[in-house]
């Protein structure tokens, strides 16, 4: 057997220990776009809504599993992948890298609004707390990420996203005790519905959600980084033809389709949970999080529950995710930057070790940039929504990739089934859908998001 091939396991011990990738998506996705995004959603639009969050999770793992099958069956990343798409490859490789440099807005804002959770809890240096706070935050990142490989990165991710998720969703249960703030039957069948708020600037913000929730069009890209990083593509093996090599793609397309659903149920709930807090709380509250107020705006959530202390639980709640958020894209960014420069022929690496070196290199230069970005612009929630519209307009060009790489580069022995395909188009005209909505209808506001 080639040296570094490996069969897929088939037990459930030896299948869990080969999930991971989705456990570090879930560690970036289980942040900004749940704790802001989704919350201000559910404070605008009430549960109206609540059907497009469910989809929004749901319908992009179809395309984060196409997308990433192809990569790890042909040994390529996701950029060099796209690449290969005639004429319309190079312009959404272009069209994301501009998406990936406004993500770097986004991550601004979520430094920011760690530094604000912080401020709160401990606001020893005055006035600017949160802009210490956040700079120190910068520099405890740079660290980490200067010292810690894939195996780090899993752990910290589920441990900080896991623990977070668990209090969250149990706060929405405990919630249910309280009468005046007990979701009712009617409330949750009314968010699914396929209606659409009458509230000005909530479908906006939804849209803008849609692209941050679950995967977005960062993770579509970065997920498939993580998979070879973590071994799938090499425990495949090169293509031979074999029928050794096809049991072994087959076995690892299964494993990395139970890693793809298996975090998909995680950052659904999580989702779920949040948007739903914003709706039962926020919305008849009157409360929209916003600027500088955010943080502590959405410790409302929590004070039907945990009284005086619902602040506590969402700082420590709220440092948790948005500091996994901060410090898995920034590991992820390193990644597809130096991905990126070399496969756009700018910076040729020789070897891995000078991949490192790279990875390591934007590891530092990354996290300092972000905090740059929220020192000069001190707004947190415009930022995210900012970079969730970005995002939502990328996805319709992902999904077109994705047919791409399923109708176009196929591989008959690998066929998925018609409902898959079903699923896969259906994803894809719910990405056009948002994408045509937001130029026609919306683009002034794009603009004005920002400023």
């Amino acid at each position: 057997m080639t040296e570094g091939v490996e069969n897929p396991p088939s037990n459930f011990t030896g299948i869990l220990k080969r999930l991971g990738p989705g456990l570090i998506l879930a560690g970036s996705i289980v942040g900004s776009g749940e704790l802001v995004a989704t919350t201000r959603t559910g404070a605008e639009a009430g549960f109206t809504l609540l059907w497009l969050i469910i989809v929004g999770c749901v319908l992009k793992v179809f395309c984060q599993i196409e997308i990433s099958r192809h990569c790890i069956v042909n040994r390529e990343t996701t950029i060099s992948a796209l690449l290969r798409i005639p004429k319309f490859g190079k312009f959404v490789a272009w069209f994301w890298f501009i998406t990936f440099l406004s993500g770097l807005g986004q991550l601004g804002g979520i430094v920011g609004g760690v530094g604000q959770a912080l401020e709160i809890t401990a606001p020893i240096f005055g006035e600017h707390s949160a802009k210490w706070w956040a700079a120190i935050v910068t520099a405890v990142t740079v660290v980490m990420l200067a010292r810690g490989g894939f195996t780090f990165i899993e752990i910290f991710c589920t441990v900080l996203v896991g623990a977070f998720t668990i209090i969250t969703v149990g706060n929405l249960f405990a919630l249910q005790t309280k009468p005046e703030w007990a979701i009712s039957g009617e409330e949750l069948a009314s968010g699914l519905t396929f209606s659409l708020p009458g509230v000005d600037g909530a479908l906006l913000t939804a849209l803008a959600t849609f692209g941050i929730i679950g995967v977005g069009a960062a993770e579509l890209v970065a997920y498939p980084y993580w998979c070879l990083e973590k071994g799938y593509g090499r425990w495949i093996g090169p293509r031979d033809g074999s029928p050794e090599w096809l049991k072994r793609a087959r076995g690892w397309i299964g494993i990395l389709k139970i890693d793809a659903w298996g975090s998909m149920v995680v950052y659904t709930l999580s989702t779920v949970a949040f948007y739903l807090l914003g709706a039962a709380v926020l919305n008849r509250a009157g409360i929209l999080p916003e600027r500088e107020e955010m943080i502590s705006k959405l410790a409302a959530m929590y004070e039907p529950v945990f009284g005086d202390t619902g602040r506590l639980v969402l700082l420590v709640g709220a440092f948790a995710v948005l500091f996994s958020t901060f410090f898995v894209s920034n590991a992820t960014k390193s990644r597809l930057m130096t991905d990126a420069l070399h496969v756009f022929k700018i910076r040729k690496l020789a070897d891995g070790n000078e991949r490192t070196k790279s990875i390591r290199f934007f590891g530092w230069l990354f996290p300092i940039l972000c905090l740059g970005i929220y020192l000069i612009y001190p707004s947190p929630l415009k930022l995210v929504l900012f970079s969730g519209l970005m995002q939502a307009l990328l996805l319709p060009l992902l999904s077109i990739a994705a047919l791409y790489f399923r109708f176009q580069v196929r591989d008959p022995e690998l066929k998925p089934s018609r409902l898959w395909d079903a699923f896969l188009i259906l994803s894809t005209i719910a990405f056009w859908i948002v994408g045509i909505y937001l130029v026609w209808t919306k683009g002034g506001q794009l603009w004005a998001a920002l400023f």
